[in-house]
C-alpha cells in the first residue's frame, strides 16, 4: 500500500500556530496539551482533569500497529507508539510514564478503539512496567 501514501511534506503555511504556553488548548476548553515527544519530537496529547480524558495522539495506541492482524481485528490491546517514525524510544517511554500517571479514566488513540478503566488502567501499567519489551524493536535496544 505504500505507494498510495504521500511521498513528500505538505506546506501548511500559515495553518498553524503555536500553542499556548500556559498549557491551553485553543476551542477545547478544560483541556490542557502536554508535551508528549518520542513518537515525533513535537507530539502533544490533551488531558481533561474533570473526567480524566485523555487524547493520547500515537504516545501510545490500543491496536498493536506491526501486527496486520491487529489491525484488521481491531483487537485492543495497549502498545507503544508505532514503530516506524517513532524517533526516540527514551523520550516515548517518558511520555508514556507521564500519561499513566495522569490515572485518565478514558483513551483516545491515533489507532485503535478508545480504552476505558480497568482495561486501560492495567493495560497502561503492563506497558510502563515492560515497555521495552513491548514498545521498544528489537534493533533498538
Amino acid at each position: 500500500m505504500s505507494p498510495f501514501f504521500p511521498h513528500e511534506a505538505i506546506n501548511l503555511g500559515v495553518n498553524i500556530n503555536e500553542m499556548p504556553a500556559d498549557g491551553s488548548v485553543p476551542f477545547m476548553q478544560g483541556f490542557r496539551w502536554i508535551h508528549t515527544p518520542g513518537h515525533t519530537p513535537g507530539h502533544i496529547s490533551f488531558y481533561r482533569e474533570k473526567d480524566g480524558a485523555l487524547i493520547v495522539g500515537d504516545a501510545f495506541v490500543t491496536v498493536k500497529q506491526e501486527s496486520l492482524y491487529k489491525v484488521l481485528t481491531q483487537e485492543k490491546e495497549i502498545s507503544g507508539p508505532p514503530q516506524y517514525f517513532t524517533t526516540d524510544w527514551y523520550a516515548a517511554k517518558e511520555s508514556v510514564d507521564k500519561l499513566a500517571a495522569l490515572n485518565p479514566h478514558v483513551a483516545i488513540t491515533g489507532h485503535g478503539l478508545p480504552m476505558v478503566g480497568e482495561e486501560l488502567t492495567e493495560g497502561l501499567r503492563i506497558l510502563v512496567d515492560n515497555f521495552d519489551r513491548i514498545a521498544v524493536p528489537h534493533n533498538k535496544n
